[in-house]
């Protein structure tokens, strides 16, 4: 049986026949788990252009790292399916011609090294604009656009690490950690001004290993701060290894344990993190907690021999592999990359020559 969880009926339905699967916990947050769930379609959600569309942006964060040889693959492809879920999922207030409008949605990187996966989800978006002969200043609202990511870290390119000028991003951050906390900050704001703004957050798991996460963590529980939802990103690897050789506990407690909701999703299927963000931001917990989506992923998805180790943390493949990699990803099975070893733009170019009308009439 497939449910529409935004339907109240299916709800309620959901509810009874799955116990496990919605409750709440001893310290008052509620939990609900999505993952390996039978969902509904829902209207507008194609699921099919958005698989193709999660492709398009994984081969572009890797010919964005390709190019510079430096940034973080691993990070930035294991979270394409929320970024995606949450742009195109009908839940996000952001206008791509007006991205630092002052009623957006603010979003937070707080892996704020994942750069290459939020800048190839930009150029998705504006070079859908430009293919649908849409204007726009790209310089004047910060637009990225294919030709940016061939100068990813480069003098003059693209900064390595989120600057809050840059659209869909409202705080500059880097090490994982401190964004979480800033987040909170914006989080407290909004809400005592009644913006009805939401804050959105991009995280790692390995950053509740940093203390000032779990005092963050209790604090915006402590307040109230319902208006914040955090996408996290459950890989299992930081930089030193795997994050069960330093939280030893059940991961979950990190959040359940000091009053949090918890939606657990696998963060690889695109309708599950739609519905997530969906019923996040329709407090489906009826409470006035904060959100933590727990999105189950691998580290490194579809980077070759790199995939689900700590070592696509900020590593990349060789050359060559590099090659196979996108080709065997290319969603038309046509279009060879030029795949010339430090010469990126061409193969940039090709990857989007894949951006067809169709995907980006449902992008912008």
């Amino acid at each position: 049986m497939s449910y529409n969880l935004l339907n109240k009926t299916d709800f309620e339905k959901f509810k009874k026949n799955n116990p496990k699967n919605f409750k709440y916990d001893f310290e008052g947050g509620g939990y609900l788990k999505l993952q390996d769930l039978e969902l509904a379609n829902l209207p507008g959600i194609e699921v099919d252009k958005l698989d193709k569309i999660a492709t398009l942006m994984r081969e572009l964060i890797f010919a964005t790292v390709e190019g510079s040889r430096s940034g973080h693959p691993g990070g930035s492809s294991a979270k394409v399916e929320q970024f995606l879920g949450l742009a195109l999922g009908g839940v996000l207030a952001f206008d791509p011609l007006n991205p630092k409008h002052t009623c957006r949605d603010r979003v937070v990187w707080s892996a704020g090294h994942c750069t290459p996966g939020l800048y190839s989800g930009l150029a998705l978006f504006y070079e859908s604009l430009k293919k649908r002969n849409i204007k726009f200043d790209a310089k004047k609202i910060h637009a990225i656009l294919g030709q940016d990511l061939a100068r990813f870290r480069k003098g003059g390119g693209l900064p390595g690490h989120a600057e809050s000028y840059t659209p869909l991003a409202d705080i500059s951050t880097g090490p994982s950690g401190h964004g979480f906390s800033v987040a909170g900050g914006l989080a407290i704001t909004h809400k005592s001004a009644n913006t009805g703004s939401k804050v959105w957050v991009f995280m790692g798991d390995a950053e509740s290993e940093e203390g000032m996460t779990y005092e963050a963590r209790n604090i915006l529980h402590t307040v109230g701060a319902d208006n914040m939802v955090v996408s996290l990103d459950y890989n299992h690897f930081g930089i030193d290894g795997d994050i069960d050789e330093v939280l030893s506990n059940k991961y979950i407690n990190n959040w359940s344990g000091l009053g949090w909701n918890v939606i657990e999703i696998n963060g690889h299927n695109i309708l599950e993190c739609v519905y997530a963000y969906r019923l996040a931001a329709q407090k489906v917990f009826a409470n006035n907690n904060p959100t933590v989506i727990i999105a189950h992923t691998w580290k490194g998805k579809e980077y070759g021999s790199l995939e689900n180790s700590n070592k696509s943390h900020g590593s990349q493949v060789k050359h060559e592999e590099y090659v196979e990699i996108i080709n065997k990803l290319d969603i038309n099975k046509e279009t060879i990359i030029p795949g010339k070893e430090g010469n990126i733009l061409p193969d940039i170019l090709s990857i989007l020559s894949d951006l067809d009308n169709s995907l980006a009439t449902y992008i912008v």
